[in-house]
């Protein structure tokens, strides 16, 4: 993700993973009370172990193609603009 997004804004860009304790301490400034942040943190881990499959179907849903995901960061930053 973080490749492409330095590509659509024509810059290269790190990610700089986080200890546990570190984006349990971040949480609350983020929006969620303290009480949740057990589970957010635990719920990114498993995201990381295990992601979700990607499943078929979001065009017959939605009524078109499903864009990729430079395409939504072009029209973010477009939208930014």
């Amino acid at each position: 993700m973080a490749r492409t997004i330095g590509r659509v804004l024509g810059r290269p860009l790190e990610v700089e993973r986080i200890g546990v304790g570190e984006e349990r301490a971040a949480l609350p400034a983020a929006g969620p009370p303290p009480v949740c942040a057990d589970g957010i943190v635990a719920a990114h881990r498993a995201m990381e172990a295990e992601p979700e499959p990607v499943v078929t179907g979001f065009e017959v849903f939605v009524g078109r193609p499903a864009r990729t995901f430079r395409q939504r960061v072009e029209d973010r930053l477009a939208a930014a603009r």
